[in-house]
């Protein structure tokens, strides 16, 4: 607000047109351009304000604060660095396969194989089995048929001939479906075997793993209290700046020191000093106290 604009507001007022709310938020928004102002003028001259005795308080706090944000930062960027090691060592562990470990697998492909193998076998045999088992029941038949109708006995005893042969070859294949099955509980005690060696192999990589996301762990903890502790310094460091663009805008007219300070920014010092007398003409307009 100009001085032309309060006094036509004035007059407005003094005939009954009050725009209170108008004023208040104008008022406000001001209020936060200044704010700002202030921060950013305390940002660009805080470093040159050690000879204002007024400002030495802040001047050496903010020195104080600033080492202490560069050594954190600096901290900061090593924990980061350092968890980006922990990842990649983690990452290794997890994934590394070592050379007994690999013989292991390659045993456990060809037990599987092997498994595999053993169980089409037993299927065959048991198949052939059971088609042996039906010839059987033909050829019993068959001999029924021939003694009702009188055949010669030498053809009834050529049909007694194949039942044996097939009896023989039955009991064969039960040998060896025997044997088959024999070999597969083996070849499952066998990948059982394998499988916990295997684990083994596998809880001794989670283990070592363990180990580095423990540490990684306190890290990630360092990294969130060096963080919070940036933050709270941060926020302290803006306040003790605002204060000085406060101050130096406020008493460069008066204090000598403070126009020296302000000389490179004499312009923002002067566009602060419009808005405060914006603000408490404002204020004044809408009997704000």
């Amino acid at each position: 607000m100009t001085p032309s604009s309060y006094y036509f507001a004035l007059i407005a007022k003094s005939f009954g047109i009050d725009r209170r709310n108008k004023r208040l938020h104008e008022a406000s928004s001001e209020m936060g351009l200044l704010r700002e102002a202030e921060y950013q003028l305390g940002l660009r001259l805080w470093e040159k304000i050690e000879p204002v005795e007024e400002m030495s308080v802040e001047y050496w706090n903010l020195r104080k604060h600033m080492k202490g944000l560069t050594e954190m930062r600096q901290k900061l960027d090593e924990l980061k660095i350092q968890l980006a090691e922990f990842h990649e060592k983690r990452a290794e562990i997890l994934n590394a396969v070592s050379p007994e470990q690999l013989e292991v697998e390659m045993q456990r492909s060809q037990l599987l194989q092997n498994m595999e193998r053993l169980t089409y076998e037993r299927d065959m045999v048991v198949r052939k089995a059971r088609n042996l088992r039906r010839v059987h029941e033909g050829l019993l038949t068959k001999i029924e048929v021939l003694k009702r109708d009188e055949h010669p006995e030498t053809k009834i005893n050529e049909v007694v001939q194949s039942i044996y042969d097939l009896k023989e070859e039955f009991r064969e294949l039960k040998l060896r479906r025997q044997e088959l099955a024999e070999a597969l509980e083996q070849g499952d005690r066998d990948i059982d075997e394998n499988e916990n060696k295997l684990a083994a192999f596998k809880q001794l990589k989670r283990d070592e793993a363990a180990v580095i996301f423990q540490e990684m762990g306190q890290v990630n903890r360092e990294l969130s209290q060096l963080r919070s502790e940036i933050g709270n310094i941060e926020g302290q460091v803006r306040q003790l700046q605002s204060e000085v663009g406060r101050y130096i805008s406020r008493y460069t007219r008066r204090n000598p020191m403070c126009y020296e300070v302000a000389k490179s920014e004499r312009t923002m010092v002067e566009v602060m000093r419009m808005l405060r007398i914006s603000i408490a003409m404002n204020h004044k307009l809408a009997d704000f106290k």
